[in-house]
């Protein structure tokens, strides 16, 4: 089963210092469309909410993906023209064509490139020209360090894949919630919900707006607070039961634009005489404002519909360059550390283990040698020095048998006997040269010998017969050309 766990982030404080402390954030724990439909079960198209509310990030259920989505309010969306750079060199231009649009310092913004802005009244010729050169983008700044914060509260959280979208991309497009694709009823009406005090409606051209008002201290964390101390000194708790002074607003005018602001009541009320016409979500309290007349509720259904239509453009997640997730960070290494655990205590074992064969072996190995050392000194007292017990004993051997007047096999008259033996039926010039060396006969027959009668009747007279094949040293031969004919080295054999 594949899930994706939502979380939205508070804003940014701006009066406390760092390190942040997060308290509980609110989240749902979503299973994928696609896997609902693999179990027949009828589920709508963003998926089946298995659980939602509020948890400290330690206590959040793991997911095959995490969807973190950032406050409006902290990013700002602009476009400027960018040009076709690599990401390495395209980080480090990002900063100077956003710095007269931000009132801080641009280096110390992460900027993130977006899709294709699209320009009123393009042709097929500037759209060409485009195409060779810089493109008008999105750009999504927020700040750096803010989002490392957020990123390294995150660290130990198990899932495979993360995301960072901006709450102003994840609310459904008003156009697409009047023809009826939207998952939220109008609370108090049924008709398009607008504010009533929004002098004048929206031009025909122009597409309403997505609008999402809520109270400040429930768009952050309603269990605790994201500081050690409280929101503020103006901040209540959710728990204190009074409104909250402050309203966190997201707005998404169009497919790649949208804003959020922070507004308090005095300045929401002055707001909303400039707002733009279109469709109206809202929690409890911004229901309960009486210069709103149609509000729809504002739920984690709305979030999760157009976080799913976020996630669709890879292009309008915020982590990339030095957020952007790596190949290991995809996958949740906690859980191979049982697989990994036992496959080294299963190597430490086999090493082990074999560490005390070879000494098994090792001991085995003393006693054999240590066994034919005194098997040679009890036959030959007199050996100074034992090096190779067999090979001293095999010479042993053969000086005792040398003394006693007694050949051995691999001896001149014994090998020549027996060749003699094997070659009666040869012709008698076909030997060409008979050396002996190495303890062994070389001879060279003339070309066109039976070498395969030669060879059978040797191996009846007990000898093994090998044809050479290295170079002929002509050094034995007196200086003058090799013979011709083919070479063998004859030795003792079994008897067939």
């Amino acid at each position: 089963m594949s899930t994706t766990l939502f979380v939205r982030l508070p804003h940014r404080p701006h009066d406390q210092p760092q390190p942040w402390r997060f308290g509980a954030l609110p989240f749902a724990l979503v299973r994928d469309a696609a896997a609902a439909q693999g179990r027949r079960e009828r589920t709508p198209a963003t998926g089946h909410l298995l659980r939602e509310g509020y948890a400290p990030i330690a206590e959040l259920p793991p997911a095959d993906r995490l969807v973190l989505i950032v406050a409006a309010a902290d990013v700002l969306v602009t476009a400027a023209a960018v040009p076709p750079l690599a990401p390495n060199r395209l980080k480090l231009a990002l900063p100077n064509l956003v710095e007269d649009s931000l009132a801080a310092d641009a280096q110390a913004c992460h900027i993130a490139v977006g899709p294709e802005a699209p320009q009123a009244g393009a042709d097929a010729t500037s759209a060409a020209a485009a195409a060779r050169g810089p493109r008008r983008r999105l750009l999504m700044v927020t700040e750096r360090a803010w989002l490392r914060a957020v990123l390294d509260a995150f660290a130990e959280h198990r899932h495979r894949r993360r995301h960072l979208l901006p709450a102003q991309f994840c609310l459904p497009l008003a156009d697409s919630e009047s023809e009826g694709g939207g998952t939220a009823a109008p609370a108090n009406a049924s008709g398009p919900a607008e504010p009533s005090a929004a002098p004048e409606a929206a031009s025909p051209s122009e597409p309403p707006a997505t609008l999402a008002l809520e109270a400040a201290s429930s768009a952050l964390a309603a269990a605790a607070p994201l500081l050690e101390g409280e929101m503020g000194t103006g901040g209540t708790g959710a728990g204190t039961g009074h409104a909250a002074p402050f309203w966190q607003l997201t707005v998404r005018t169009e497919r790649y634009q949208g804003y959020g602001l922070l507004l308090s009541d005095d300045a929401l009320a002055a707001w909303q005489a400039l707002a733009p016409a279109g469709i109206w979500y809202g929690d409890r309290e911004a229901a309960a404002l009486p210069t709103l007349t149609s509000v729809r509720p504002l739920g984690w259904p709305v979030w999760i519909e157009g976080a799913q239509a976020s996630l669709r453009e890879p292009s309008l997640d915020l982590a990339q360059f030095d957020f952007a997730q790596g190949r290991a960070d995809r996958w949740n290494l906690r859980a191979w550390r049982a697989p990994l655990a036992l496959a080294a205590a299963l190597l430490v074992v086999h090493l082990v283990a074999l560490n005390i064969h070879w000494l098994m072996l090792r001991g085995e190995q003393a006693r054999l040698q240590q066994a034919q050392t005194q098997l040679l000194r009890s036959a030959f007292p007199r050996m100074p020095v034992v090096v190779d017990p067999p090979l001293q004993m095999r010479r042993q051997v053969e000086q005792l048998r040398l003394a006693s007047g007694r050949s051995t096999p691999d001896d001149f008259l014994p090998l020549a006997d027996r060749f003699a033996q094997a070659g009666r039926q040869l012709p008698p010039d076909a030997l060409l040269a008979l050396e002996y060396r190495g303890r062994a006969l070389h001879a060279t027959l003339k070309p066109g010998t039976d070498t395969n009668a030669l060879r059978q009747a040797a191996r009846q007279a007990g000898l093994s017969m090998e044809e050479d094949r290295a170079p002929a040293d002509t050094g034995r031969s007196g200086g003058g050309p090799a013979p011709a004919g083919s070479r063998w080295i004859i030795k003792p054999g079994s008897l067939s």
